[in-house]
């Protein structure tokens, strides 16, 4: 399905792809003979050294007049309680209801400088789909924008250069 952009007049694909980071900043700040010796690496989690735990989720931003959200793929650091927790729910289908826990953002977001490293909430949300992450601080610009929404042009400067 496709919108006409109200700001720039171009046609948007409403699927587009949507930005995803394939691994943790730190992981990918690491040259690969280290990486190989001291990071556990899966599509789902990540651990440096017994010492750094992160997860895969996802921080949906509402769009404005669509139904569905765009959703960026990030990482979160989380604690090694947490990291433990999420793996012991990690097939529950009651995970949902797991209190929000407290992370960190493991990218920096595209068009959002210095977002790496700003606080999260991480909600789990079932054994067949990613947490969803939230922003704390209601001052960072990705913060409102997860709260007041994006426009359709907006989604597609994330995924711009994708695919």
């Amino acid at each position: 399905m496709t919108a006409t952009c109200a700001i720039c007049g171009a046609t948007h694909e409403e699927d587009e792809l949507e930005l995803s980071y394939g691994r943790p900043d730190a992981i990918f700040d690491m040259a690969n003979d280290e990486r190989s010796l001291d990071v556990y690496e899966s599509d789902d989690a990540c651990v440096i050294e017994d010492e750094r735990f992160f997860l895969r989720a996802t921080l949906p931003l509402p769009v404005q007049g669509r139904k569905d959200d765009y959703h960026i793929g990030v990482w979160v650091e989380v604690s090694e309680d947490h990291f433990h927790r999420v793996g012991d729910l990690w097939d529950d289908p009651e995970q949902a209801a797991e209190p929000p826990m407290s992370a960190t953002l493991a990218n920096e977001i595209r068009h959002h400088e210095g977002s790496l490293g700003e606080r999260v909430l991480m909600q789990l949300t079932g054994p067949d789909t990613r947490p969803q992450v939230f922003i704390v601080n209601p001052e960072l610009p990705l913060g409102h924008e997860q709260r007041a929404g994006i426009t359709t042009h907006r989604a597609s400067t994330y995924s711009a250069g994708l695919g």
